[in-house]
């Protein structure tokens, strides 16, 4: 019988790695360790089946084309670890076509040994292992351990990365990071048995490294998919006092922050302890179709209270332009609208009255001093009431904090500025801060002291803009300032001034004096770009500044942000 009783085995590996292969396909645009994770499982399969049918063969030459099927599979299932490691820990990685072909170069060399070795017999010292059902595992020469050399180096080139992202990573995806290293040891266990050859009648790797994939694609899609999407999350996701949800391309939420988790409990009652994974809409019923829009809607809360939200969505999408979603903002406005409804209604009191105090005048001429006293008094009431409105107008652009100019403020006049900019010729820049170990403020000294310290630094940036200057909070530690008719250079002199300042300024927070710095990107508006795209060529300079040390000022690298890039980097 040889190993004939192994081939149900290798059957159930080949099946089990199948559906992770299709199941991985289908969601591969939600992240790149998916679809990694796909094609890691084709060639799992493609070893198992393989792996069965040598110890079906009774033939050489058959032997021959199976080994070098498997060894395409072997091949594949290396250096597939190892891109899937590398997306999991860089979720913004992409697979070059110079890596691409740098991956295949061994797999060919391989194919070609194989394909070669009766000449030469340096990758199988023999063939008996294709027609011995006892002895499925061959006798092997150098260029098979140079082969495994190879594959071990890109094993532990992977396994390594994830250890280090699993010492150093963001405290959230650590259990990511554990759970993959965990899953390693079935195939590891799998690889020793057989090239130890405790196990002579087959190789019963590609069973262990089917066992890696299931669980790799469990801890992945069941577990920690949303730690992978390119949607940000943390601290300052959850700050943000908008509801913010992020839904894939089938309507399935992805992730949402705290207001948003609190707004839907709010209109669905009973809803389940983990809201992601579920379809929005079966959340949220009355939601409309997603589009790139801004609309209103008049909802009714669990408890009958009538709600009214402002919801705009945006589409995501990939890299390559392909759709991966949709992020969905809503604001609670009901008080805002019961406030403008009653102002409506008292504006058309007071229309009334003037009305008939104008009629009584046309009658009473008589009367004519005293209606024009009241008709004074009349008019002081309206430019009261105009002062209240653009009181409440202006009190609606500013952070509540800060007192500075909030994010919605801040796109409209960046869409003024960059529109001047473009019919007059002059140049433009804008410089995005971040303060940096914001979040160690919060843990070590409270809230409290986080907020003393973000007014503190609202205070600065105000006092260090010149009068053309808008600042404005982009949301948490972040803080923007547009500069116009200003250029990159003279913008990076100024953000690096006023860091200097920053710097050397203790600031006064809960009984402590802190000194707080910060990092910031500095992109100048290049022709063609619209002002999501200089936005997104700070940002870009934020992070460049971050990685490589904090309390720095980085300038944009030049074409960092392409014309049309921030819609594709959402």
């Amino acid at each position: 019988m040889g190993g004939s009783f192994l081939i149900p085995i290798f059957a159930l590996s080949a099946v089990m790695a199948t559906a992770v292969t299709v199941a991985g396909w289908r969601r591969r645009r939600t992240a790149p360790a998916v679809g990694t994770l796909a094609l890691v499982s084709a060639a799992i399969a493609t070893w198992s089946v393989t792996e069965a049918l040598i110890v079906l063969n009774t033939r050489p030459d058959a032997g021959l084309v199976l080994a070098i099927v498997k060894y395409l599979g072997v091949c594949g299932s290396m250096a597939g670890f190892l891109c899937m490691s590398t997306a999991m820990v860089d979720r913004t990685w992409r697979l070059s076509r110079r890596t691409l072909l740098l991956l295949l170069a061994e797999p060919a060399l391989v194919v070609a040994a194989i394909a070669t070795n009766p000449w030469h017999e340096r990758f199988f010292l023999s063939m008996d292992w294709a027609v011995s059902p006892e002895a499925r595992i061959p006798e092997f020469g150098p260029l098979f351990w140079a082969h495994t050399v190879y594959s071990y180096l890109l094993f532990t080139t992977g396994a390594l990365r994830l250890v280090r992202a699993w010492l150093h990573g963001p405290g959230a995806h650590r259990p990511l990071y554990g759970l993959t290293l965990l899953s390693v040891v079935p195939s590891t266990m799998g690889n020793t048995i057989g090239l130890l050859g405790l196990v002579r009648t087959a190789d019963l790797t590609p069973v262990g490294f089917c066992a890696t994939a299931v669980i790799i694609h469990w801890v992945l899609v069941r577990r920690s998919l949303p730690e992978l999407v390119p949607v940000a999350r943390g601290h300052v996701f959850d700050m943000i006092g908008d509801a913010v949800v992020t839904v894939d391309a089938t309507g399935r939420i992805l992730d949402l922050n705290s207001a948003a988790g609190r707004m839907l409990r709010r209109l669905t009652p009973g809803l389940p302890a983990r809201l992601t994974g579920l379809p929005l809409r079966g959340v949220l019923s009355g939601l409309p179709p997603a589009a790139n829009e801004e609309i209103d809607l008049a909802l009714t809360d669990g408890a009958g209270r009538k709600v009214d939200l402002n919801v705009r969505t945006t589409a995501l999408h990939d890299r390559r332009g392909g759709h991966a979603g949709w992020a969905i903002v809503s604001r609670d406005v009901t008080a805002l609208n019961r406030q403008r409804r009653e102002l409506e209604r008292a504006n058309t009191r007071l229309r009334e009255q003037q009305q008939e105090l104008e009629g009584a005048n046309a009658r009473l001429h008589r009367q004519q001093q005293e209606l024009e006293q009241a008709n004074g008094r009349l008019h002081e009431q309206l430019r009261t009431i105009e002062l209240l409105r653009a009181d409440l107008s202006e009190q609606a652009s500013r952070d509540v904090l800060t007192g500075l100019h909030n994010r919605r403020h801040l796109m409209d006049a960046l869409q003024r500025k960059a529109a001047e900019a473009g019919r007059d010729g002059g140049p433009l820049a804008l410089a995005l801060l971040d303060i940096d170990h914001f979040k160690q403020v919060n843990d070590r000294y409270g809230h409290r002291a986080g907020d003393e310290v973000l007014v503190r630094f609202a205070e600065l940036l105000t006092g260090a803009a010149r009068p053309q200057d808008v600042t404005a909070r982009h949301g948490g530690e972040e803080f923007v300032i547009v500069f116009p008719a200003t250029t990159g250079e003279q913008a990076l002199s100024l953000v690096e001034a006023l860091r200097e300042r920053v710097a050397a300024e203790p600031v006064p927070a809960a009984g402590h004096r802190l000194r707080i710095t910060f990092s910031a990107g500095v992109a100048s508006l290049s022709c063609g770009q619209s002002p999501d795209d200089l936005l997104q060529a700070a940002d870009e300079a934020l992070y460049a500044a971050k990685r490589r040390g904090r309390n720095r000022v980085e300038p944009a690298v030049p074409g960092s942000a392409e014309p049309g890039a921030a819609g594709a980097a959402a």
